[in-house]
This record gives structure tokens, sequence and C-alpha cells, in this order.
């Protein structure tokens, strides 16, 4: 969750430091963490699990031949290699199309993943000429209005945080925020550090579809370009994207992986032709973790109007404590006034802020009123 966290990960992921982090006891955390990061080792267990587990990765390191450790540390592959024979030797895994289910790649590791006497023989075996690069990924968005790309706080959702907790080259983490179901991302994947694979394979845990965009270089490295569509509803509580490089005949290196997070906190419904409510939580059994660094606590609900095409015309936000309710426009624009049809006639922007005393998301009326006239409703650019 925390930017700078993720980025000393991602360091020693490259700087052939071996190290673990613990992700707690309950096995839950595997389907409730914020992120899937495949470029550190987060293993669940006691309070000394990371202790052993570090001990039999050091171990497996030192079975690799010594020209291979050479090598691997030279380029700054021995974390990506490890990481890539203790999820093929996992349980279960018995050959490369097991491998590559997205289910087989799990946000946190059990001790019983880590088999020091199979992961020592794999590891003496691997031969110095090996290549089993990670992915490195370019995260994008789509100028296109729809579906959604990029959101920005304030004005496609009420909130101060940016959706993209982190974004790095071996893992990117999504929180959502805009009301928006449908969204769109673009990627571009080149194997780390060489770049010389020529196919890539991406898979999703949940539903979503995957297209290739064009590009000079598109043919060149097959599927290396995809723009990626994803519904929100089913991001429950995270979809990930993992994509792997493939070397060879069924040969894939270690999963690089997009995590997009529907926190708990925001609790969606959905009719049959669009957003109905977004009931914003004090409190969920599905959240394991301080998401502070995150998440600002929200105590309001919004309630969408929509057209006969599930389009957002205006929504009704009521807090705690009142009984009448503040309307917006399609675009978060406060309502002064509106027309006999319930179109917006006078409007003024809000600005979220952090109040000092509650630590809750707040917001106020900020420059000039705006005037529409009749039939020049303002609309989300997303067509939602």
């Amino acid at each position: 969750m925390d930017q700078a966290a993720a980025k000393e990960a991602m360091r020693a992921y490259t700087s052939n430091e071996i190290r673990c982090e613990w992700a707690g006891e309950d096995p839950a955390v595997v389907r409730l963490m914020p992120a899937n990061l495949g470029f550190q080792f987060a293993v669940m267990g006691d309070s000394d699990v990371t202790s052993r587990v570090q001990n039999v990765l050091v171990e497996v390191a030192n079975s690799f031949r010594p020209e291979l450790r050479q090598r691997l540390e030279k380029y700054g592959l021995l974390n990506p290699t490890l990481q890539w024979l203790v999820r093929s030797c996992r349980p279960g895994v018995t050959n490369w199309q097991e491998y590559i289910k997205p289910q087989n790649h799990p946000a946190a590791f059990k001790e019983s993943d880590f088999n020091a006497e199979r992961l020592k023989y794999f590891a003496s075996r691997l031969k110095p000429s090996v290549n089993l690069l990670p992915v490195a990924v370019t995260f994008q968005y789509v100028d296109a209005i729809a579906p959604l790309g990029k959101a920005v706080p304030g004005i496609d959702y009420p909130d101060i945080l940016p959706e993209e907790s982190f974004v790095l080259p071996f893992g990117c983490a999504i929180v959502l925020r805009a009301p928006e179901r449908r969204r769109k991302i673009r990627l571009r994947a080149a194997a780390w550090p060489f770049g010389d694979t020529i196919e890539y394979v991406w898979k999703t845990t949940r539903g979503a579809k995957i297209i290739p965009w064009q590009s000079a270089d598109y043919k060149k490295n097959e599927n290396s370009l995809v723009d990626i569509i994803y519904d929100v509803s089913t991001c429950n509580p995270r979809n990930d994207i993992l994509v792997f490089a493939k070397f060879g005949d069924d040969l894939y290196g270690p999963p690089t992986i997009i995590s997009i997070y529907n926190i708990p906190y925001v609790q969606r419904r959905y009719v049959k032709n669009g957003l109905e409510s977004i009931t914003y939580l004090n409190s969920s059994p599905h959240v394991l973790y301080d998401v502070s660094p995150i998440w600002i606590p929200h105590t309001w609900k919004d309630v969408f109007e929509l057209n006969a095409r599930g389009k957002i015309m205006s929504f009704e936000r009521t807090l705690p404590g009142r009984i009448n309710g503040d309307k917006f426009s399609a675009i978060g624009e406060l309502i002064h006034s509106m027309s006999s049809s319930g179109s917006p006639l006078l409007t003024s922007k809000v600005e979220y802020f952090i109040c000092p005393d509650s630590g809750t998301l707040k917001y106020r009326e900020v420059g000039e009123e705006i005037k529409y006239r009749l039939g020049e409703s303002p609309y989300r650019r997303s067509g939602e």
C-alpha cells in the first residue's frame, strides 16, 4: 500500500537481496490483501515463518551452479529466478499449463510452498545458460473516453487520493475510486533486462477483455502491447492481471502482476441498466490491515439518477444527521437549482479535504457559480 515500501521491495528484487515479508496468520490474506506483489516473498504463518523461509531461499540460491549464480547476480536476476523456482515447484503445479494459471500465483505463500530439498534439487540442475527473465511493464491509459481510463481525483470521483498506489516496472497497485463500471488500461511488456523474448502471455483472475493494440513493433513482440477492459463489479475485492514472458517451448518466466483493488469500504449497488448507489462504510470484516495509506474514511451515501441507457444524470448525497441530501451533477458539481426535468441550471464546483478534527473526507464549495442553459447538462466523459 505504501509507495516508498513498494519501491524498496522492488530495489531488493533487482539487487539480489533475499528477504521475506510477513503476511500474517489468517489464510484469508491471500484473497483480501490489497495487492499481489510478484516481486517479493510474502509468507503467512507464525511470527518466525519469514526467518525459516528466508533460510531456505538462501540455501536454494547456494545450490545454483557457481557460473549460473555469478551470471544471475551480475544482472540482478537472483530473486526473479528464485520466484520462478518457488512458483513452478509449488504443490499441484505439475506442468506449464498449470504454472500460468492465476490461482497458482497467490498474494501470500504458505511455508509448505518452500520444500527445501525439492527446490535445491531443481536449482542444482539449472543450466548456466538458462534465461527466465521477468517482465517490466509500462502502465498507460487510453485517450478514448469510453471505457474510462485515467480518473482524476476531485473531478471523476470524490476523493483527494489518486487511484494509483504505485506504478512500478515489476508491479502496479490500483485502488478503484471512480463510479464507472467499465474501465480500461493499456500495458506494454518487455522482458528485463534484455528484452529478447518474442511472446508474452496475459492472464487475469477475474473476467477481463485483453485486446492487442496496434503498434509498429506489434508483430515483432507478440502480445507485448495490450488494452485490458475490465468490469469493476467483478473485482471482489481484487483483480490480478499477470503477464509472463515465454522462452522457447513451454517455458515461462516469473509473473509481473497488476493488482486492481475494490476496497471493501466502498459498497456499490447495481441495477439492470447501471449503478444505483455507492455506500461508504466505516468498517468491514474483509479489511485485515490498516489501509489508511490508501483510504480516507467517507461518511456518506451517493444515490444515482440514471437515464434509460444507464448514463449518470445526477446523484444525491446523504450524510449522517442530515434530513436533506445535497444534489450533484454527473460531474460532481454541487447543484443549487434544477429545471422541472431534473437538469442542473446553477451549480458550483467542490473541493475535497481531510477534516483535521475527525480525519474524515469533507467537501466545500469553491469558485464562482456555474450557469447552464436548459438542455446543456454536464455529462461524464466516460459516457456512463
